[in-house]
């Protein structure tokens, strides 16, 4: 499937207060829109595979691990950030925003 409809970009909640539309799936990327709502915090976790995300509208604060130390930054409105592959990662909504995330899923 090359195009995917709007009607085809299903949201779910993902943990309280986060809701992740995901826009398309290919083969080796996979693209999703999240919601936050103000407060709200994914918890520490990690996966095999890169993310690159950009805030389209909000305040975030991030945490990454990196060689064993927590990096702390926050992210506003037009900026993004990496998270390499397996880097431990987490995220504090500290306003309503909106978010575009992308994975690489290649091995």
């Amino acid at each position: 499937m090359l195009k995917i409809e709007k009607d085809q970009q299903v949201e779910v909640e993902v943990f309280e207060g986060v809701k992740r539309c995901t826009l398309a799936c290919g083969k080796d990327v996979l693209m999703a829109k999240f919601k936050y709502e103000k407060g709200t915090k994914v918890p520490p976790h990690k996966h095999s595979y890169e993310q690159v995300t950009t805030i389209l509208k909000g305040k975030q604060k991030i945490a990454i691990e990196v060689n064993g130390k927590k990096e702390e930054f926050t992210v506003n409105t037009g900026e993004s950030y990496i998270v390499p592959a397996s880097f431990e990662h987490e995220q504090e909504s500290i306003t309503e925003s909106i978010t575009i995330d992308a994975w690489s899923l290649a091995p």
